[in-house]
């Protein structure tokens, strides 16, 4: 809903109200059930802008609202919770901290984002979290992973594949082993039989391979074209 630079609280682009009702008409319209809120890293508070979002969604839609926004303060749950929001979606990027830091060099940290999951479990909340493979871990750390994750209880879980993406800082890194991503895919359905378990990888061989570790689920942030199709047979 709206764009930011990852871990600055500047504020580059954000959508109106106006054109986030008519966003949410296009999702009811698909048959959307479920909706992610997200941005980069900005602080551990996010705008009040986020609150009147939020409350503008679910005036309009009986859709499942997820906020996915790196590690938050219990007070910044606190309020989107009261505005509205169903769900906090925070990934642990990978279970190993040095491999964390590396990834992520500058902002919240491993431990911030298992803290403020805790809280917002702590506060009612759906969660939803998981990590990537494929950023140099080990089978011990994928294990100490679905630990963590046990001990959450997420109702919706994302264990995914790193692939890297050109003109970004680490597109000279190696993708994921699928083999690989799989088998830590398949461990996490047979340790934690609960969640639904998602795969964000819906075309080619990487698609087989989400399905052969057990993904139930699979979800995309839409393209240009895939986006403005939808606003053509929704007629926006």
């Amino acid at each position: 809903m709206g764009t930011y630079e990852s871990g600055k609280s500047r504020l580059l682009q954000k959508r109106t109200l106006k054109e986030v009702k008519a966003r949410t008409q296009v999702l009811v319209e698909a048959g959307i059930q479920r909706v992610f809120l997200a941005s980069g890293w900005m602080g551990y508070e996010v705008p009040e802008f986020y609150y009147d979002c939020i409350q503008s969604i679910k005036e309009d839609s009986n859709l499942d609202v997820y906020g996915l926004f790196g590690a938050l303060n219990r007070t910044s749950l606190l309020n989107l919770k009261r505005a509205g929001m169903d769900g906090y979606l925070c990934g642990l990027e990978s279970p190993n901290e040095a491999i964390y830091k590396r990834f992520r060099p500058a902002g919240d940290t491993l431990t911030d984002r298992i803290s403020a999951l805790k809280t917002a479990k702590g506060l009612n909340l759906k969660i939803w979290s998981g990590f990537l493979v494929g950023l140099g871990e080990t089978d011990e750390d994928v294990s100490v992973g679905l630990e963590i994750l046990r001990g959450l209880e997420p109702e919706s879980l994302s264990i995914l594949p790193f692939t890297p993406f050109p003109n970004t800082e680490m597109w000279d890194e190696n993708p994921a082993n699928p083999l690989k991503w799989a088998r830590a895919m398949a461990s996490a359905r047979i340790y934690l039989r609960k969640p639904d378990l998602f795969s964000d990888q819906t075309e080619g061989f990487y698609q087989g391979y989400g399905i052969l570790g057990g993904a139930n689920g699979f979800y995309s942030f839409p393209g240009k074209k895939s986006l403005f199709q939808s606003l053509e047979r929704s007629g926006a």
